[in-house]
């Protein structure tokens, strides 16, 4: 005890003198020296989740792994040594944030710290629910405050493992915070396999305009996202390489989703215009949203006329139309005619596993590209010709492209390829066969 406390206590009443003495008797080992409050920090917390082995995984990972890092550097080295683990038992590390009390015992390194890439991916392939991926975000928040890091193909995995569950823009939203999260679309793959699945889920939702507007606004905020420095790529880029907002795989993405609502307004204002047909065309297209609901996906309050609607959604396609010529412009320059898509980029970069390598297998590079095809096949349809031409040699070559590498594909592409040319045969074959009337003639 030092000069100032005995003091003190020696001035105090006799009940906080005895409260002082019984401290100074206390044998060290009954004492509590490890203890610490953190007021400043923020700690992580997960929501309960729609089962319980998620919750118990989630949970591992917090205690074990995320938690120990708020702790300072000479205390957490501490609960890892051995030769203090029956101190620890008796008296515990302790730390208080938030209002939170959490003790620390002794934890041996070697056995009672789980695999970070495991648990993330167990618990990924546990989540089912929308509450589920609600902790997407802190569970990448706090893996980062525990200085945990990934190499990008563990990202990819991630992004496919959220994406096919149809959870794409809790990916996006983890992006969004890259500076607490990590999670940085710094590679093509990442940005890629992000717009692959926000088109999917266009594809999966078919076509409702009410979604192509929404994945259009998320394939957007991945192009904005490019462009952020917590974003930016932390090698330099190779001669010719064109970074990844110019790269014309990635503007495809958000021509083909633009592309398609402008289609969709026109189905839509034809079916309008059709009403002798209306029986057959409730029969094909998918049940429509509740009035109010869709009066708001358009902008509009609930309740408003039809000259009115009529006027939202001709502004709404005119926006969609003008985004898509926009970005066939954009393609039509930065894609050079002639060249494969493979081939816009210098070779260096196909033969960079960190950088477009990815592309070499043949499933992957059909995976992606695709929906990219079928993109291009909209805009022809949609855009005026001096838009449309310029894209129509690029079209066949991808069209080409996608036909070699299709001699041996994965589930995945397969399954990609069947959603959008189910009848195994690519839009270029299906021109060449003669129109069905002019045959029967």
């Amino acid at each position: 005890m030092s000069r100032r406390s005995a003091l003190s206590a020696l001035g105090a009443s006799n009940g906080a003198f005895e409260s002082v003495a019984r401290m100074v008797a206390r044998p060290a080992a009954m004492r509590r020296p490890f203890s610490t409050t953190q007021p400043r920090a923020s700690i992580t917390h997960f929501t309960p989740t729609s089962s319980a082995e998620l919750d118990e995984v989630l949970n591992t990972i917090r205690y074990k792994i995320i938690l120990p890092a708020y702790l300072p550097e000479d205390q957490r080295r501490r609960i890892y040594l051995a030769r203090y683990q029956k101190q620890l038992q008796a008296d515990p590390v302790v730390i208080e944030i938030d209002g939170e009390v959490i003790k620390f015992h002794f934890t041996d390194p070697l056995t009672q710290i789980p695999n970070t890439r495991r648990s993330v991916l167990q618990a990924l392939q546990l989540c089912r629910e929308p509450a589920d991926f609600v902790n997407l975000r802190p569970l990448f928040e706090g893996l980062t405050y525990a200085n945990r890091t990934f190499p990008p193909d563990f990202y990819c995995k991630v992004i496919r493992s959220v994406g096919r569950k149809g959870r794409i823009y809790d990916i996006i939203e983890c992006a969004r915070g890259a500076a607490r999260t990590g999670f940085r679309l710094d590679s093509s793959e990442k940005v890629n396999e992000v717009l692959h699945f926000v088109q999917m889920r266009a594809a999966d939702a078919a076509w409702d305009p009410r979604v192509l507007r929404q994945c259009l606004r998320w394939a957007e905020i991945v192009l904005d996202l490019t462009q952020h420095a917590n974003h930016r790529r932390a090698e330099p880029l190779l001669p010719g390489e064109l970074p990844l907002h110019q790269d014309p795989m990635v503007l495809l993405a958000p021509l083909h989703l633009a592309a398609s609502l402008v289609e969709q307004y026109d189905i839509d204002a034809a079916r309008a215009a059709a009403p002798d047909d209306s029986e057959a065309v409730t029969e094909a297209a998918p049940a429509p949203a509740p009035a109010e609901a869709e009066a708001e996906a358009d902008g509009q309050a609930p309740g408003s006329n039809d000259a009115e609607e009529t006027a939202s959604r001709a502004a709404n396609r005119a926006q969609a139309a003008a985004k898509a010529a926009r970005y066939a412009l954009y393609v039509a320059r930065l894609w050079p005619e002639g060249r494969r898509l493979r081939e816009v980029q210098p070779a260096a970069a196909y033969e960079d596993s960190t950088r477009l390598g990815y592309l070499r297998p043949g499933s992957k590079f059909v995976a992606l590209a695709t929906p990219l095809l079928h993109g291009l096949d909209v805009a022809l349809r949609v855009l005026e010709p001096a838009l449309a031409d310029p894209l129509r040699p690029r079209r066949d070559l991808l069209a080409a492209e996608i036909d070699e590498a299709r001699a041996a594909l994965n589930l995945r592409a397969s399954a990609v390829w069947e959603q959008f040319f189910g009848d195994g045969m690519l839009s270029s074959e299906r021109d060449r066969l003669p129109d069905v009337a002019e045959a029967s003639a």
